[in-house]
């Protein structure tokens, strides 16, 4: 028995957080996602192109 009272007070904890996270069409519009996805897209090869300036794999003798 007492499993079960530890497992309800997980389960109470994760509702907690699962109705506290804001669901996908509250926090995004379809034009927002989009934007959000080229701009995240955008930022990733900046981010990319700049690391590979300062990163150089040398191969192992």
């Amino acid at each position: 028995m007492p499993d079960k009272k530890l497992k309800g007070g997980h389960m109470a904890i994760i509702e907690n957080w699962y109705h506290q996270i804001p669901a996908f069409t509250d926090v995004f519009t379809e034009e927002s996602f989009y934007m959000f996805v080229v701009c995240f897209v955008l930022a990733t090869i900046c981010v990319v192109f700049v690391l590979s300036r300062f990163i150089t794999l040398k191969p192992v003798d």
